[in-house]
Protein backbone atom coordinates (compact mmCIF):
# COMPACT_ATOMS: atom_id res chain seq x y z
CA UNK A 1 0.00 0.00 0.00
CA UNK A 2 1.71 3.70 -1.12
CA UNK A 3 2.39 5.91 1.53
CA UNK A 4 3.36 8.61 -0.76
CA UNK A 5 4.32 8.86 -4.16
CA UNK A 6 6.36 12.10 -5.34
CA UNK A 7 7.67 12.85 -8.76
CA UNK A 8 11.55 11.93 -8.26
CA UNK A 9 12.44 13.37 -11.93
CA UNK A 10 9.95 15.06 -14.73
CA UNK A 11 7.64 12.83 -15.61
CA UNK A 12 9.11 9.95 -13.17
CA UNK A 13 6.70 8.97 -10.37
CA UNK A 14 8.30 6.69 -7.55
CA UNK A 15 6.04 5.40 -4.90
CA UNK A 16 6.94 4.65 -1.18
CA UNK A 17 5.10 2.75 0.82
CA UNK A 18 4.31 2.59 4.33
CA UNK A 19 7.24 0.63 5.50
CA UNK A 20 10.40 2.38 3.28
CA UNK A 21 8.76 5.58 4.41
CA UNK A 22 8.95 4.99 8.50
CA UNK A 23 12.64 3.20 7.95
CA UNK A 24 13.41 7.00 6.08
CA UNK A 25 12.12 8.61 8.85
CA UNK A 26 13.62 6.39 11.47
CA UNK A 27 16.92 6.69 9.32
CA UNK A 28 16.65 10.90 9.91
CA UNK A 29 15.98 9.99 13.43
CA UNK A 30 19.15 8.00 14.14
CA UNK A 31 21.21 10.69 12.56
CA UNK A 32 20.05 13.47 14.62
CA UNK A 33 20.64 11.09 17.26
CA UNK A 34 24.41 10.13 16.04
CA UNK A 35 25.08 14.07 15.91
CA UNK A 36 24.39 13.94 19.56
CA UNK A 37 21.50 16.62 19.04
CA UNK A 38 19.69 17.13 22.45
CA UNK A 39 16.70 15.09 22.82
CA UNK A 40 13.08 17.48 22.47
CA UNK A 41 15.46 20.46 20.68
CA UNK A 42 13.62 22.39 18.08
CA UNK A 43 15.20 21.29 14.41
CA UNK A 44 14.44 23.92 11.61
CA UNK A 45 13.44 22.41 8.53
CA UNK A 46 13.31 24.74 5.28
CA UNK A 47 12.76 23.46 2.40
CA UNK A 48 9.62 23.36 -0.59
CA UNK A 49 6.90 20.68 -0.29
CA UNK A 50 8.84 17.47 -1.18
CA UNK A 51 9.02 13.81 0.15
CA UNK A 52 12.57 14.90 2.26
CA UNK A 53 10.68 17.50 3.89
CA UNK A 54 7.70 15.07 5.36
CA UNK A 55 10.57 12.50 6.21
CA UNK A 56 12.43 15.17 7.75
CA UNK A 57 9.38 16.33 9.86
CA UNK A 58 8.45 12.70 11.22
CA UNK A 59 11.95 11.77 11.39
CA UNK A 60 12.05 14.44 14.04
CA UNK A 61 9.21 13.22 16.05
CA UNK A 62 10.47 9.95 15.99
CA UNK A 63 13.66 10.85 17.90
CA UNK A 64 11.60 12.75 20.19
CA UNK A 65 12.71 16.43 18.69
CA UNK A 66 10.52 19.22 17.62
CA UNK A 67 10.16 19.99 14.05
CA UNK A 68 9.36 23.25 12.98
CA UNK A 69 9.13 24.30 9.60
CA UNK A 70 10.44 27.26 7.68
CA UNK A 71 9.24 28.95 4.73
CA UNK A 72 11.56 29.05 1.82
CA UNK A 73 10.61 32.45 1.14
CA UNK A 74 11.43 33.69 4.53
CA UNK A 75 14.22 36.02 4.61
CA UNK A 76 17.97 35.37 6.63
CA UNK A 77 16.60 37.46 9.23
CA UNK A 78 13.07 35.60 9.97
CA UNK A 79 14.88 32.12 9.79
CA UNK A 80 17.66 33.73 12.33
CA UNK A 81 14.45 34.51 14.39
CA UNK A 82 12.28 31.11 14.25
CA UNK A 83 15.98 29.46 14.71
CA UNK A 84 16.46 31.51 17.72
CA UNK A 85 12.98 31.53 19.31
CA UNK A 86 12.15 27.85 18.92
Amino acid sequence: MAALNYESKPGQWTTLTYRQYYQQAERFAKALIALQVKEYSAINIIGFNSVEWAIAFHGSILGHYLPIGMYTTNGPEACEYIANHS
